[in-house]
């Protein structure tokens, strides 16, 4: 009848993990609100323990299909956790498909991907060259707002692309590229962008 305590609940789902199915479950057939506590839950727990989620990787990897789009960005994210224990290469049956987002024409969603790309660089190096080049696509790639194309909504896009460049710059084989890419960013007319340029550029300025 009502949500219950999220971090109490989440204590009782890492204690008794046969509800975990329960939970996708839920979200398949619920016609309310409860499927979106569901899937945070779903989500956090990715987050903390991915090894519990790992076994219902399918289960998560359908829901990127979902319609409801607070539903696909929850999977998205939980997605990108359960790589650091996807020791069965599940990931990859999907690799395409997730990285296809970036160019969506949702902003928010091509966000989310473009967040936690990162996760997938750290477990497979290999995977960074290509991933880089979607990235870079997205000063070009049309994203909409309210149906309309919205430069802004590329700017916020290259913010994100910066943030998640940050997070694993000193193991990349791409540095020239990430370089040329934020320094062209430093003039950006969205003022958050174009402080993430200076502030990656200065601090990462030794390894350039």
């Amino acid at each position: 009848q009502e949500k219950p305590d999220e971090d109490q609940f989440i204590s009782e789902v890492l204690e008794n993990t046969d509800v975990i199915p329960l939970l996708f479950s839920i979200i398949e057939t619920d016609k309310g609100k409860i499927k979106f506590y569901c899937n945070k839950v779903i989500q956090i727990i990715s987050e903390r323990q991915p090894q519990l989620i790992y076994p219902n990787f399918n289960e998560v990897a359908n829901l990127i299909h979902a319609s409801n789009s607070f539903i696909k960005w929850g999977t998205i994210i939980t997605l990108s956790n359960l790589i650091a224990v996807d020791e069965d290469n599940r990931f990859a049956a999907i690799y395409e498909e997730y990285l296809d987002l970036i160019d969506s024409e949702s902003m928010i969603t091509a966000a989310t991907v473009v967040g936690n790309v990162w996760k997938i660089i750290k477990k497979n190096p290999t995977c960074e060259n290509d991933i880089i080049q979607r990235m870079l696509r997205i000063t070009e790639n049309i994203y909409l707002n309210k149906g309309e194309p919205s430069p802004e909504c590329n700017n916020v896009l290259i913010g994100h692309a910066i943030d998640c460049f940050d997070k694993y710059f000193e193991m990349s084989n791409n540095k020239e590229q990430i370089k040329d890419f934020i320094a062209a960013q430093i003039d950006n007319p969205r003022s958050q962008v174009s402080n993430k340029a200076k502030v990656f550029l200065k601090k990462h300025e030794s390894a350039l």
